[in-house]
């Protein structure tokens, strides 16, 4: 392990909160990268809608689908970049945003401009955030971020070592994590919002849950899995993986389920996680076969819980660094069988599931899988 102060040095301490995450720009440090992620997800199941936006300023410049990005930070409050946006309606996910982006990010306030002439910008503050995305001067979608106020500060995370702390909202419908790792020559902090959203989305009235995350660092590109499950009545369940036994800051299995009802966050171990298709036996590899996804664990306190979901539709990033192909596929889920028991009583009772997310990242040398 390299010592404290190269750690330091490549990776500076903990954000002091999500405002000075979100409103920062850190000057590029050894393999770091740095991104900014929104994911809005509806609770209308009748004709379910998802936004997407990602801005991504990485450590080198990339080939990104096809397309070469350059990264370049000109100023503490400057970058130019890769910006994207990705939307699922009407049973499918397509780009509406691939494009260059010039950024400027000061206290308060966070706008990128595209090559395009899409505005993608962030303002207001924790945990009350305003996102608008603008097709020159017409506005394509417009949400604000709301839940209860919070309280108190952030308390440890018991199932990570290196220091990740998270607070919650008054009435327990949201939460936000602040963490730190580092592991051989990867090391990263992220500063994430999990709350609901309510606003416009291709132009309907929209509410759904909202994920707004910040992160800086070469573990951006870590090889993972993840499974987010939302339910109406905003309870959700969280599901993370790193397969990599080196590369995964010493982390374990993470696998949640925040119930609305009792106001408890439940931890379970003891996880199996694979895929099947049509034509295909389990497996945990992703690729153009496997359509469902099957996850199984239980807890120290006798919880348990089984989910099966289908891959409704998917999105690949495949980033293009040295011939090495990072492959991050986003996954548009359905949840088609889930049971959650905990002390013989059914958390899943008058819960409905409502549109769902994932995520497969992984490397590769050849071309990944669409």
């Amino acid at each position: 392990m390299l010592p404290s102060k190269v750690k330091d040095w490549m990776v500076a301490g903990l954000w002091e909160d999500m405002d000075q995450a979100i409103y920062s720009v850190n000057k590029l440090k050894l393999l770091n990268g740095a991104y900014w992620f929104w994911l809005m997800s509806d609770y209308d199941q009748n004709n379910p809608r998802m936004l997407q936006v990602l801005i991504s300023r990485g450590a080198f410049d990339y080939k990104l689908n096809d397309k070469h990005f350059t990264n370049n930070q000109s100023s503490d409050e400057k970058f130019t970049c890769y910006c994207g946006i990705w939307e699922y309606r009407d049973g499918k996910v397509s780009d509406l945003v691939h494009d260059s982006c010039d950024c400027i990010v000061t206290p308060g306030q966070f706008l990128c401009v595209t090559e395009s002439g899409y505005e993608i910008s962030i303002t207001n503050s924790f945990p009350t955030y305003d996102m608008i995305v603008k097709n020159r001067n017409s506005v394509v979608t417009k949400f604000r971020s709301v839940s209860s106020k919070f309280k108190g500060g952030y308390i440890q995370n018991p199932l990570v070592s290196y220091p990740s702390g998270i607070a919650y909202s008054e009435d327990f419908d949201a939460y936000a994590r602040n963490s730190r790792g580092f592991q051989y020559f990867v090391a990263s902090k992220m500063s994430d919002l999990f709350a609901t959203c309510g606003g416009e989305l291709f132009g309907r009235d929209f509410q759904g849950s909202f994920w707004l995350e910040r992160s800086l660092g070469f573990g951006s590109t870590l090889p993972w899995k993840i499974v987010m499950v939302n339910f109406s009545d905003k309870s959700r369940l969280w599901y993370r993986y790193f397969p990599s036994k080196i590369l995964n800051y010493g982390s374990p299995l993470e696998f949640i389920f925040d119930d609305m009802v009792t106001k408890k966050r439940y931890h379970f171990s003891e996880m199996k996680f694979g895929y099947t298709g049509s034509n295909h036996g389990p497996t945990m590899k992703f690729g153009p076969d496997v359509d469902t996804i099957h996850l199984s664990a239980s807890g120290d306190q006798g919880e348990k819980i089984h989910l099966t979901a289908k891959i409704l539709d998917r999105h690949l990033y495949r980033y293009d660094v040295a011939r090495i192909k990072f492959n991050y596929n986003q996954l548009v889920l359905e949840v088609e069988d889930i049971e959650a028991v905990v002390d013989g009583t059914d958390l899943m009772q008058y819960k409905e599931q409502t549109l769902s997310y994932g995520e497969d990242a992984y490397f590769s040398l050849q071309d990944g899988v669409d």
